[in-house]
């Protein structure tokens, strides 16, 4: 059920390089910057492929500027959504950009390291779990120059088995992580969760197109699961003539 849309709570005071992003769903905007690391559409596909459960607290590891505690606040009724994120550059922009949406009492933005989360948090603390981790090893494939870039895409602060790891930690048992990852490391992030007690049960792989091989895959898992697992349809982003599916124009609230 989708809720009123937001009242600007403040006129946005943006910093040089800054501007403001129109997030099409519940009167949203989000606060960016080009030299540091702008959403994607995984995030926007994780936010609609989670399927948490009413009146859940929710923890979002390395969060950037905030996108998908915004996402999640519109589209589920949630008690309390924090993200965190070791750059305080993002935590900046992601606080200023809930003032502006007038979430400051349902979104909670904190600059802390995932390594850091468990002495903050304490054990069990979230009902659900989410993250976008970066998806290329330290040593592999081009570095961006601008270090904000660079931390979000290569694991130079954090790995992932600390994501999965920091999850298992944080996450009630019997609740639930979800993961947005690159498919050629599928296999490592299965292992990682099985090794932290974090039982895949749904599974999407995201195409480009219908006749590519799947570059994303989205996974849910819960603490202490069981071995049943619902592996949905595959989900395309582009059709023939590169234009966005009908189920991405729906995730956008776009009208074809």
């Amino acid at each position: 059920m989708m809720k009123k849309k937001q009242v600007k709570a403040e006129k946005i005071e943006l910093k040089s390089g800054e501007r403001i992003d129109d997030l099409l769903i519940d009167n949203l905007e989000l606060i960016q910057h080009p030299d540091h690391f702008c959403f994607s559409l995984d995030a926007v596909l994780l936010a609609n492929f989670i399927n948490p459960s009413s009146g859940s607290e929710v923890l979002d590891l390395g969060t950037g500027t905030g996108i998908i505690p915004h996402l999640m606040q519109a589209k589920y009724e949630l008690n309390k959504i924090c993200g965190i994120d070791i750059q305080p550059q993002m935590i900046d922009m992601a606080k200023r950009s809930a003032r502006y949406n007038g979430l400051i009492e349902e979104l909670d933005f904190l600059e802390l390291d995932l390594k850091d989360a468990l002495d903050h948090f304490g054990t069990e603390t979230f009902d659900y779990i989410v993250s976008n981790p970066p998806y290329l090893k330290e040593n592999s494939g081009q570095v961006s120059p601008k270090e904000s870039i660079a931390i979000a895409r290569h694991e130079l602060k954090s790995k992932l088995e600390d994501v999965v790891k920091t999850s298992n930690q944080l996450v009630k048992y019997g609740g639930k992580v979800a993961y947005v990852y690159r498919i050629q490391r599928l296999n490592e992030l299965m292992s990682l969760m099985e090794k932290y007690n974090l039982t895949c049960k749904r599974m999407r792989m995201v195409h480009s197109t219908i006749d590519s091989p799947a570059d994303l895959v989205l996974v849910e898992a819960k603490k202490g699961g069981g071995t049943n697992l619902e592996v949905l349809p595959p989900l395309f982003i582009y059709d023939h003539e590169g234009n966005y599916t009908t189920e991405i124009n729906e995730i956008y609230n776009v009208e074809e």
